[in-house]
């Protein structure tokens, strides 16, 4: 879009700062300056005022890197007014989504079983905020519009012969989610998306803190379809079925609405909450004091959750300083990815140390054989000052340097003969029991050895160098302690060793296959271990011990919960499937399973299993799709 279009656009309701020469074609809108992309010179940033910051400070920043054009004033509005402008022009489908729960996983769901005959728009993770919202529709702007949209009813089939991808076009499809956390909000949202179809999901007593009731949360939301062609709502407020309905009405045949869900809801997924994690960081933060800096430990596929994701969550937050993968692999694909925060390689290889340096990552060196080693590589590349992270075996015994080996560390770091070539910019150590209080003797005494021995690496280097030795629990636990930064890790997804109540980030979730009766006398699953005393009600779920379902949860070993009610898991647990009496519930096939979460701790699986939470979470296996979302 045109610059002097979207300034005529927002006259009167904001000024639009240009500081390039031309009238330059607008592709990006941009309202926090850390996400500024590659393409800034097409970028149009929106300087939005919040009770805590004001994006006009940032405007500088961003006219150095190129951006051409910045929105100041009632940017927010701005923002909107241009939206409704986009939707205005849009001549294709929208289908809006509202609801307490449920928005993101319908809409990404809708995605996969109409995107084979629909060229599909959707919001990007969970945008249904008032800001949120109008980004969401910006991308409407490059859509492809054409003569088969304007009816939003066409007859689709999986036969060969009528599949309607055999013709020369696809139609345009939108599908938007809108979030509101008070009464007003729904009338702002609407004009943006417009939707012909409007979608309810399940409503309930979720953020509704300014609301009076569930009824005036309900008649709010409502407020999305005053110019809708229909409004679907399932009575069960399944996904599975809110899909079948919205596929009936865009003319699906029964079969093939049947075979697509179906296989749609065979899923197992790993749900992560980004704003939840987000929330939990702002909680260890607000133990810190404000120059203590925060890593946050990013590892093992971060923790099994998805590095990339969540690192660019963390980076996105601007709650943290550093991240920290375990090998150089790790850290290797979060540069590709586009994260730019300072990364450290706790375990750096020897064949990787020319990876390590060519994607700016920070080893870990922990013995004279891995500084040697770093050294060599920082050499041969003509590199000084490499930045390096000395650690301190201060009563783990795993990695690390002793007291009695510092005076010769510091030797070896200071010798004219090495140019330079690395700097140290931290020392650190391991707690080995910072979360068990009869340790507590133990963890003050690792800490006073790994301060005299930091003391000592920086009197002899003489600069400065950051210190850290307390991990997620440390934090809690041992504040007082917290030096010039910390290291979190499965703080972050919810777990307190001082009994706060943080948020649950990851939900693992798959559905009921199949149900059948099973009579009494009968076995369940491989070896006959289960043997049923009465005739049973057994559905399986697609998920095993290939899918981080521990095999320890056979025969009546684990629970589920299928809803609302907790069921044993009957017979030996699969590779790929499990199966779990649902006697005395009205469970049927396509039901939502939840194997923890909200309701099913991952402490209470570990406990069970007698192993910890980090055990459970990093087992989920690569193979289940992970689903991201902010709230």
């Amino acid at each position: 879009m045109r610059l002097s279009l979207i300034r005529q656009l927002l006259d009167g309701i904001a000024t639009v700062q240009v500081v390039s020469d031309g009238d330059v074609d607008i592709r990006h809108l941009l309202t926090d300056s850390r996400q500024l992309g590659a393409d800034a010179r097409h970028t149009l940033f929106f300087a939005i005022r919040t009770a805590t910051n004001d994006g006009a400070k940032y405007i500088p920043e961003l006219q150095q890197k190129g951006v051409p054009a910045f929105v100041v004033g009632d940017a927010v509005r701005a923002l909107q007014t241009l939206a409704v402008y986009v939707r205005s022009q849009f001549k294709g489908t929208v289908i809006g989504i509202t609801g307490s729960n449920g928005k993101t996983v319908v809409k990404e769901w809708l995605y996969q079983l109409l995107k084979d005959d629909y060229t599909i728009i959707r919001s990007p993770k969970s945008y249904n905020s008032q800001i949120g919202v109008p980004l969401s529709v910006w991308q409407l702007a490059d859509s492809p519009v054409h003569r088969f949209t304007d009816s939003p009813v066409h007859r689709f089939t999986d036969s060969p012969v009528h599949r309607f991808t055999d013709l020369p076009t696809k139609p345009c499809l939108a599908i938007f989610e809108a979030g509101i956390s008070e009464v007003g909000e729904m009338e702002r949202l609407e004009p943006m998306i417009r939707p012909q179809i409007g979608v309810i999901t399940y409503i309930g007593a979720e953020h509704g803190e300014n609301f009076l009731s569930i009824e005036q949360k309900r008649a709010e939301k409502m407020k999305l379809f005053v110019h809708s062609s229909v409004v679907i709502e399932d009575s069960t407020h399944q996904n599975a079925r809110t899909c079948a309905a919205v596929m009936r009405y865009l003319g699906y045949d029964e079969e093939t609405i049947a075979s697509r869900v179906l296989h749609q809801t065979h899923e197992t997924v790993l749900q992560v909450n980004l704003s939840a994690l987000v929330d939990n960081v702002r909680y260890f933060r607000s133990l810190l004091r404000a120059e203590t800096r925060l890593t946050c430990m990013v590892k093992a596929f971060a923790y099994g959750t998805g590095s990339v994701e969540v690192s660019r969550a963390l980076q996105q937050s601007g709650l943290v300083d550093y991240l920290a993968v375990a090998v150089a692999d790790e850290g290797v694909e979060l540069r590709q990815a586009g994260i730019t925060l300072p990364i450290i390689v706790m375990d750096p290889e020897v064949a990787a140390m020319d990876l390590i340096l060519e994607n700016n990552l920070e080893p870990n060196v922990y013995s004279f054989q891995s500084l040697d080693n770093v050294m060599s590589a920082a050499k041969s590349k003509g590199l000084e000052h490499y930045p390096i992270h000395i650690k301190i075996d201060s009563g783990m015994h795993r990695l690390g340097f002793y007291r009695e080996q510092i005076p010769e560390l510091v030797a070896r770091l200071t010798q004219p003969s090495d140019g330079n070539a690395v700097r140290v910019c931290s020392v650190f150590s391991h707690l080995a029991g910072s979360d068990e209080s009869q340790f507590d003797d133990f963890t003050r005494s690792q800490i006073h050895y790994f301060d005299d021995c930091a003391e000592t690496l920086k009197g002899g280097l003489g600069y400065p160098v950051i210190k850290h030795i307390c991990n997620s629990a440390g934090i809690e636990r041992f504040s007082e302690y917290q030096f010039d930064m910390c290291r979190l890790g499965i703080g972050l997804y919810g777990f307190s060793f001082a009994g706060a109540k943080l948020r649950n980030v990851c939900t693992l979730k798959t559905t009921i296959l199949s149900v059948k009766t099973v009579p009494a006398g009968e076995t369940i699953g491989y070896g006959r271990h289960t043997v049923l005393q009465q005739d049973r009600q057994i559905a399986v779920i697609p998920i095993g011990y290939a899918d981080g379902f521990d095999r320890r949860f056979s025969n009546y070993g684990g629970e589920v919960l299928i809803r609302g009610k907790r069921c044993p898991v009957v017979g030996n647990v699969c590779m790929d499937q499990a199966m779990i009496d649902i006697t005395g519930t009205d469970a049927c096939v396509g039901d939502y399973v939840e194997i923890f979460g909200d309701h099913l701790p991952l402490d209470e699986l570990a406990n069970r299993l007698g192993t910890i939470t980090y055990e459970i979470l990093t087992s989920v296996s690569r193979r289940v799709t992970r689903e991201y979302f902010y709230e």
